[in-house]
């Protein structure tokens, strides 16, 4: 991005590097930054091993997360047999909200003080929580130990988030692509697993596997994953009037309410594409599991797509917010040019559905990090991140709930509805950013 300052904005803008507020000054931007790096951007075997680390993490949390309608599947088929599934959806749902609703103090915290004590310590937290589910059984217990799960997974996934912005300047976009690809194959690889453990073994016995694997990943990426900034003397407790001041920056409130909207429909589609499927008469309850297992492996095949090519094209053509407005629109028409009028009454055109929506939803979320990335500075993207996050989690914490209940009572058009009008939000609000990015002028073509 090479956009002027807003005029009369205050200190709205303090927050963005250099190059965001004066034209042509963004290689004397890169420059500088490069200078308070420790290793080459770009090039070499380093910063790509620092991707593989962060894909680990990002697998071991999102991978799951992504399958882990699997798991709700189950308990209403098995320990929670006498609770609905609306009740069930809001362990999942706090566990993704927790995730990232503690992005925003993660974030401050890894700007501070780095990842040297903060990174281990929040893994095994991770792994203990599901060693613990393992062990449950009552709706109490399940929801305590994905709660634990939540709050300590906020920091791997800051971190592996906010890290690719020291190790890369040109080829930021392709390798955040790379990490979130943990959460498409993960959610493959973990919905292959958990559908082969649970047809041969017990829940503890399942979930031990699984509590093996997540470890196995997590000391991976702790092994793999290093800073790229030359630390100076640590505070006490982070610096909040970053915070203060982020909070008082337009750009940084029209972001999270994109992130949110992408994050809502993106976590509506784990959950409630299965329920979808049953209510228009498509499976039973009693195939749920299996209804779920097929949804998350389409969904994940199109997320590969989405992480990957559009990375790619923002890159090297138009950048990543240009590139999220497009995708944004992609998944507006599969909406309502295949799922609205075929999609209660064709199983197959349901499937293309969910392998679009795969495609465009998957783009979001490398695409969100990487507009977030570029609007601050290497040593500040922890807090950037961390606080758009904080605002999206409520996207996950309502939106299977609320979703259920649309379906339940508004039926099929009724979701769909509902999912297009936060779609067309969603541009709406990352057109705005970019007007705004533009020095509040409307030009076509340029990078951003």
């Amino acid at each position: 991005m090479a956009p002027k300052a807003e005029p009369g904005t205050g200190n709205r803008d303090v927050l963005l590097p250099l190059h965001h507020l004066m034209p042509h000054a963004g290689e004397a931007a890169a420059t500088t930054a490069q200078a308070e790096t420790k290793f080459k951007l770009d090039a070499g075997w380093r910063p790509w091993r620092v991707v593989i680390g962060c894909f680990c993490l990002s697998t071991s949390i999102y991978g799951l997360l992504s399958s882990i309608g699997l798991f709700q599947t189950y308990w209403l088929t098995h320990q929670l047999v006498g609770y609905t599934e609306i009740e069930v959806s809001w362990i999942i749902s706090m566990f993704g909200f927790l995730d990232c609703f503690f992005g925003g103090p993660a974030g401050l915290l890894f700007d501070r003080f780095g990842l040297r004590w903060l990174l281990p310590l929040s893994c095994a937290i991770y792994t203990a929580s599901f060693i613990g589910l393992a062990f449950s059984s009552t709706y109490g217990q399940f929801m305590g130990c994905l709660v634990v799960a939540g709050i300590s997974a906020a920091t791997p996934t800051t971190i592996a988030f906010s890290i690719v912005n020291q190790w890369f300047r040109s080829k930021e976009g392709i390798a955040t692509g790379c990490v979130t690809l943990g959460a498409a194959v993960g959610g493959i690889f973990f919905s292959l697993t958990l559908q082969a453990l649970f047809d041969v073994f017990s829940w503890r016995d399942a979930v031990l596997v699984v509590s093996g694997i997540i470890a196995l990943l997590l000391l991976l990426g702790n092994f793999l994953v290093e800073t790229n900034l030359p630390r100076g003397p640590t505070m006490a407790v982070p610096d909040l009037r970053k915070v203060q001041q982020l909070f008082r920056c337009s750009r940084f409130w029209l972001a999270s309410y994109a992130v949110f909207a992408w994050e809502l429909v993106l976590f509506v589609q784990w959950g409630t594409i299965p329920s979808y499927a049953v209510s228009v008469g498509m499976g039973s309850s009693q195939f749920h599991l299996m209804m779920s297992y097929n949804m998350t492996v389409h969904l994940a095949r199109g997320a590969i797509i989405g992480r990957t090519i559009p990375l790619w094209i923002s890159d090297r053509k138009l950048g990543p917010l240009n590139t999220a407005i497009l995708m944004n629109i992609f998944t507006i028409a599969a909406v309502l040019i295949i799922w609205l009028p075929f999609g209660a009454s064709s199983i197959q055109a349901l499937y293309v559905v969910v392998v679009l929506l795969g495609v465009g939803t998957g783009s979001f979320v490398p695409l969100g990090v990487a507009c977030v990335s570029t609007l601050s500075e290497a040593g500040n993207t922890g807090t950037w991140l961390g606080s758009v996050y904080s605002v999206s989690g409520f996207a996950t914490l309502i939106g299977n709930p609320s979703t259920g209940a649309i379906l339940a009572r508004y039926g099929s058009p009724g979701l769909v509805a509902f999912l297009t009008a936060v779609l067309v939000s969603a541009v709406a609000s990352a057109t705005v950013l970019r007007w705004l990015c533009h020095g509040r002028r409307w030009i076509i073509k340029d990078k951003i």
